[in-house]
């Protein structure tokens, strides 16, 4: 934003002053009421003549000024002041005393009067009068803004300091620069391929919703959307649009926004965008209503402190993520795309025909070998099945207490394929009726928007049904301690050497055998057996 332009809009802290001028001198009151309000636009007076009066006018106005005579009728003007510092704290008090009376200013200055004036009979008295509301109204308003912004930070820390959840981080800013800064509206939107997606919004959901199609924003002319675009901050007001214009290339001069915004109630908008590591990555927008101030130098500070600080918050996140994430993420994916090999097969074999795979092997000349357990069928169906699909076919095959136990292999791409290929850990891969679900572990969750896409580009319906770090889950069990230190090939083969009945008397299957089911010598595949087995003895008898 350039310095003209901000300085086209800085804000007056006298915008719309109310003030409360109690005196039981009517005729003074109607001339000092209408002084003022000639002596600034910004003050709109209304009048009051007892005491009784005067506290009535100040609940229903709840002005930001009140200004009172020392003498009422049916009072002092210190019990008004009593009545509005127990209601509304240090709400700027004028109090009014006669010339000489300096008794009573020490008192009032005692009970916490914000000002005092000697009451004269010309129009010095108005002009003094002015300048003393200016005075104490600017001290006021500024003290408040200062407040907001100390809760506003001191929210963003704990805010930092208590999640982990990018979601959740940006819409508690949003909220925080609605609550506690005021802004009548805030969002957040991430800039993909120059398209503002939004991500998070507070106070303006109505004007957001109107102006997104297809999860995009539409309104092009919006100062948010160009601030995002042009990645610079940008501010433009409905009433100032000429004024802004004159800033030169950062203003914003549209009218498709004005008109929305007219709609919703805002005449301000302001963006800047947000950025990782110097890079670009989306944009904050703010909106303030006719009731506001526009922005100015000290607004344009905490919104590119507060860009950011949400900038720094992605890094921080996907940081303590990692660090929290005991070393891995775990997903369960489903795929209900009967080009996925175990997809197909249930399907074939009807409902409530489970598969359960607990490993894959990927040979040599690119085959994927599913070691699998079918439950309620026999050989000769899953032989059928598998003849009618694309994407497999039958090896070895035994019945197995209530179904069948064999070995699958297909040449196609599956999603162990994809998922390997992104550096994903294949736990377990189970299937029915149509639909695949192959449990993973990822070294951390920055690396699981990858996964799911590439599933998504190579397969429909893909559907990530569970999400959770390692210390999420329930306790492991025994046995799931115990696989811990295997390597990933000790475990691969230790399983299939179990599953396909090589510790069973008879063997189910010979250690030559299970070396040429993963390409690997006899000596190989026996010595991997062994140096598992040695590991789980090692814990099974607390061998240290």
């Amino acid at each position: 934003m350039s310095v003209d332009a901000r300085e086209e809009l800085e804000p007056s802290l006298l915008t719309e002053v109310d003030v409360l001028l109690v005196d039981d001198d009517e005729q003074w009151a109607r001339v000092t009421a209408r002084l003022l309000e000639a002596d600034d636009e910004a003050f709109a007076v209304e009048t009051a003549h007892s005491l009784a009066e005067g506290r009535r006018r100040f609940e229903e106005l709840d002005p930001d000024c009140l200004i009172c005579d020392y003498q009422l009728g049916d009072g002092t003007g210190l019990a008004l002041l009593e009545t509005v510092r127990e209601t509304a704290g240090r709400r700027p008090f004028i109090l009014v005393t006669g010339r000489g009376d300096e008794r009573v200013a020490s008192e009032a200055i005692g009970r916490g009067v914000t000002d005092y004036i000697p009451k004269e009979r010309d129009d010095t008295d108005a002009t003094l009068l002015a300048n003393r509301i200016r005075n104490a109204v600017v001290s006021t308003r500024a003290r408040r803004q200062l407040d907001r912004e100390r809760r506003g930070k001191a929210a963003t820390l704990d805010v930092l300091a208590s999640t982990t959840n990018v979601a959740d981080l940006l819409g508690e800013f949003c909220r925080i620069l609605v609550d506690d800064h005021g802004y009548a509206g805030a969002w957040i939107g991430a800039v993909e391929d120059d398209e503002i997606v939004p991500q998070a919004v507070a106070g303006c959901e109505g004007y957001l919703d109107a102006g997104t199609a297809s999860g995009v924003v539409t309104v092009d002319d919006d100062p948010v959307v160009k601030a995002a675009l042009r990645d610079e901050p940008l501010a433009a007001s409905i009433a100032r649009v000429g004024k802004v214009d004159r800033s030169g290339p950062q203003a914003a001069t549209g009218v498709g926004w004005q008109q929305l915004a007219r709609d919703y109630g805002f005449v301000t908008a302001a963006g800047v965008p947000i950025r990782q590591d110097g890079i670009r990555i989306g944009v904050l927008g703010v909106y303030r209503s006719a009731g506001q101030s526009p922005l100015g130098e000290r607004q344009w500070k905490l919104l590119d402190d507060y860009a950011r600080i949400v900038g720094d918050a992605h890094r921080t996140a996907e940081l303590k993520r990692s660090l929290l994430s005991d070393q891995s993420v775990r997903l369960d994916i489903e795929i209900a795309d009967t080009t996925a090999p175990i997809a197909e097969l249930t399907a074939e074999l009807g409902r409530g025909i489970r598969a359960a795979v607990p490993s894959t092997i990927e040979q040599d000349d690119g085959t994927t070998l599913y070691l699998t357990r079918l439950s309620a069928v026999d050989p000769e169906t899953v032989r059928a099945a598998a003849a009618a699909c694309d994407s497999v076919r039958v090896g070895e095959i035994a019945t197995d207490g209530d179904g069948v136990r064999c070995d699958l292999y297909s040449s196609v791409k599956t999603p162990e394929d994809v998922l390997a290929a992104h550096g994903a850990r294949i736990e377990r891969t189970t299937g029915s009726d149509g639909t695949v679900t192959v449990s993973v572990s990822l070294s951390d969750h920055s690396t699981v928007g990858t996964v799911t896409e590439a599933l998504r580009t190579a397969y429909n319906e893909v559907t990530v049904s569970t999400l959770w770090n390692q210390q999420d889950r329930e306790p492991a069990t025994a046995s799931t301690d115990r696989l811990e230190p295997l390597t990933d090939r000790q475990r691969t083969v230790l399983s299939h050497a179990y599953f396909d009945g090589y510790f069973e008397q008879p063997r189910g299957v010979s250690a030559t055998e299970l070396a040429e089911k993963f390409d690997l010598s006899r000596t190989t595949i026996t010595q991997h057996m062994r140096a598992a087995q040695r590991k789980l003895f090692d814990q099974l008898f607390d061998r240290r």
